[in-house]
């Protein structure tokens, strides 16, 4: 079966610096379609920090300190695909 959103399927994160698989914002998109609420952001001076899912209504991940959006992105994706796209 073919997932329209990642059609590439998951990759292993590694620290080289690669073209990222998809943009932020597609993710950002892709995720939203799916009803799973996400988001990556800036607000912090350390960096950029990437979140998924709702703390108030279940499984919730949070990591920081990305030195670029793409970054972010990437383990945003990693860890949708980690939990099969639960919410």
């Amino acid at each position: 079966m073919t997932n329209r959103d990642f059609p590439d399927g998951p990759q292993d994160h590694t620290t080289d610096a690669k073209p990222a698989r998809i943009s932020a914002g597609h993710l950002l998109v892709a995720l939203r379609r799916h009803q799973i609420p996400c988001s990556i952001d800036s607000l912090a001076a350390s960096g950029w920090t990437a979140r998924l899912g709702d703390p108030a209504k279940g499984p919730y991940s949070q990591q920081g300190c990305f030195r670029t959006r793409d970054a972010a992105a990437a383990w945003l994706l990693e860890e949708a695909e980690r939990r099969g796209g639960t919410r």
